[in-house]
């Protein structure tokens, strides 16, 4: 988290006072009433830690910004916008036309990201959602992808998109 940080040009007493508060975390569990010995935390924020989602963010921003410059990715248009991803929280919705040449670089980043993060990708929590009548182009991103490809609809923040482009509650 630190480099991904220092990347992002956070410097100085800011910095410090991060450090400070990350070097060595580590977490208590209370079991049975008992207090446990203390585990060491090796990646990502403190739960609980006011600071942890505004760090969250700032980390994960990397991984936006990496998609969003990648030429060899392109996203739908919106007016005179190119638009290649919505970030709300934790979560992350990628808008990608041709998906059989995007998916693979898109995949390579995430890769990267992670690794350097120290932030891993939830593949269990991930889903695709394919705009596609072509079912050979489906079928290579399938093969492509290792989350799950939804048929019909995903939940995006508790409104399902579907296939048809309507949205339902």
């Amino acid at each position: 988290m630190i480099r991904t940080l220092n990347k992002m040009e956070i410097e100085g007493n800011y910095l410090n006072i991060i450090k400070a508060i990350y070097y060595k975390p580590t977490a208590n569990i209370i079991l049975n009433g008992e207090k446990l010995n203390a585990i060491p935390l090796r990646t990502g924020t403190r739960q609980g830690c006011p600071l942890s989602p505004l760090l969250f963010n700032i980390v994960l921003e990397v991984l936006a910004r990496a998609i969003r410059q990648e030429k060899g990715t392109k996203g739908i248009q919106i007016g005179s916008e190119e638009v290649k991803l919505s970030l709300l929280a934790d979560d992350m919705i990628l808008y990608i036309e041709n998906p059989e040449e995007s998916i693979r670089k898109l995949l390579e980043i995430i890769n990267n990201y992670s690794k350097v993060a120290e932030y891993k990708i939830n593949l269990e929590k991930s889903f695709a959602l394919l705009y596609s009548n072509n079912k050979l182009e489906e079928r290579e991103v399938k093969n492509t992808i290792s989350f799950t490809i939804a048929t019909k609809r995903i939940k995006y923040l508790g409104i399902n998109l579907t296939k048809d482009m309507k949205l339902t509650h």
